[in-house]
């Protein structure tokens, strides 16, 4: 990988974080190095009970340490890690440090679904398909390709950053035609648009991006993983969702998008309970499944609780005539008494402080495009 990146023009330094008793390739930056900016002892925690556990936890931390120090002096116009499981998971450690942009690419054997370990890190991950225990014809060709992605990137001339204001948007496809038209209008008021995909990770991203300020306002139009966080859905984010908004004061406008139903697995792996309600197969990986009247005033509840606890600028849009796609009159989860059912119990629980708009239009309207786009261009100054 080294000799790759070296004929294609790149200096290198080679991190070694292993923890064999002897190492078969000596980096330019030693195991003890790292172990010592760790400050541990490797030798005495792999005695310890999940002992290896504990020495890659501290080996990724020193390492960490290293790579930070290098990029506040400039030294780094990129990095790339190789490994199985445990390596897999100091390297995405270790480049999770690292700022957004930064080139970033993992090559690994990929033994576990690293997904949940990713979070809003823009990592390239290579799969080596081969095992990553000596060189043979097809990793050489894999290792060749990552160095060549790697110069590739590091190769670029800096582009130009935009100047606009940035909202932040969550899509589903039960909500596209929504999000389709707020893009349109908050571009037209010159505005840039970043969509995450609510399906788990997207909302996860979109959280945590909220959290470090990359938004001016943030139109959270759907919010289906809050149903996942309750009833165990395929699309579960982690438990800060609908959090960071709130507690940044980063004015935000939410639609109750997808909160109607429960995203579940393939259609033939229905539990019985979940066959007796409203469902429709929406792909062949997921079955979406109505939620009861009284699951969706737990949604309502959570809802307001964690808006409760924020202090900016906050709006909940409310269509009146359905929260999804196939929640619309006639299709195949519409249920407006269950809705209704929403909207009573947030009024109830939620702080005065915190508009309520209803709108008497389904969620994929134009008009209610209009609504939401409205409700928080006036938040921004821009209404």
């Amino acid at each position: 990988m080294r000799e790759q990146l070296q004929q294609l023009g790149c200096r290198t330094r080679v991190v070694d974080v292993g923890l064999a008793s002897s190492a078969a390739y000596h980096g330019d930056i030693g195991r003890e190095a790292v172990e010592a900016r760790a400050d541990a002892d490797i030798k005495a925690l792999l005695k310890m009970d999940e002992g290896k556990i504990k020495a890659m936890e501290a080996m990724a931390r020193g390492a960490v340490a290293l790579v930070e120090e290098w990029l506040g002096a400039g030294e780094i116009a990129g990095a790339m890690a190789l490994g199985g499981g445990l390596g897999t998971w100091v390297g995405i450690k270790v480049m999770g440090a690292l700022p957004l942009g930064l080139p970033k690419i993992m090559i690994s054997t990929l033994p576990f679904d690293v997904r949940s370990q990713l979070g809003a890190n823009d990592i390239v991950l290579f799969y080596s398909v081969a095992d990553i225990l000596g060189l043979n014809p097809m990793l050489r060709k894999i290792l060749r390709n990552a160095a060549g992605a790697m110069a590739g990137m590091v190769n670029l001339p800096e582009m130009a950053m935009s100047s606009k204001r940035v909202i932040g948007i969550t899509a589903l496809g039960v909500t596209t035609p929504l999000v389709l038209a707020s893009i349109r209008i908050l571009e037209h008021k010159g505005f840039e648009v970043a969509g995450f995909h609510a399906a788990g990770l997207g909302g996860s991203a979109f959280e945590e991006w909220t959290g470090m300020g990359m938004f001016a306002g943030v139109l959270d139009l759907t919010p289906h993983e809050i149903t996942s966080l309750l009833f165990k859905g395929v699309a579960t984010p982690r438990p800060d969702r609908l959090e960071n908004a709130a507690m940044k004061g980063v004015p935000q406008v939410l639609a109750p998008g997808g909160l109607d139903f429960v995203s579940r697995g393939p259609l033939e792996t229905l539990s019985p309970g979940d066959r007796k309600k409203l469902h429709y197969r929406h792909s062949p990986m997921f079955t979406h499944v109505r939620i009861s009247g009284e699951e969706i005033r737990e949604v309502a509840r959570m809802v307001a609780e964690k808006l409760n606890r924020g202090r900016g600028p906050t709006a909940v849009v409310i269509p009146l005539r359905g929260f999804s796609d196939q929640g619309r009159a006639g299709r195949p989860i519409s249920d407006p008494a269950s809705d209704m059912e929403f909207v009573q119990t947030l009024k109830k629980n939620i702080n005065a402080r915190i508009h309520i708009v209803e709108v008497d239009a389904h969620i994929n309207d134009e008009a209610f495009a209009q609504a939401v786009c409205s409700t928080l261009l006036t938040f921004l100054g821009e209404g």
